[in-house]
């Protein structure tokens, strides 16, 4: 989190660099679980700014964008394990596709 509140000191248009090199570094440290320890550190310390109204908080939703587009680039999912992030109640692909056909 200190690497974080230091790239906010920077000038936004300086922002995208540092955002990248800081996920490579944390990839290259700890590879995935990296990545999804800092998008749950990142996703908590939003939280704590947006119950205070921070004007800060904002931007951290472009980091979770960065985080999330990086993380499918470079660890894509496979495809069999949608259906357990699917929301419960929707209907599986096949029964659609069944009752429309």
């Amino acid at each position: 989190m200190r690497r974080i509140r230091e790239l906010f000191k920077v000038p936004p248009q300086a922002l995208p660099a540092s955002m990248l090199n800081l996920l490579i570094e944390v990839d290259n440290r700890e590879g995935l679980r990296g990545l999804l320890r800092l998008e749950r550190d990142i996703r908590s310390a939003r939280a704590r700014l947006q119950r205070t109204n921070h004007p800060q908080s904002e931007r951290l939703v472009l980091w979770l964008k960065a985080l999330e587009v990086y993380r499918q680039s470079y660890y894509p999912r496979p495809r069999w394990l949608s259906w357990l992030t699917r929301p419960a109640g929707e209907p599986r692909r096949r029964a659609r596709a069944a009752q429309a056909g």
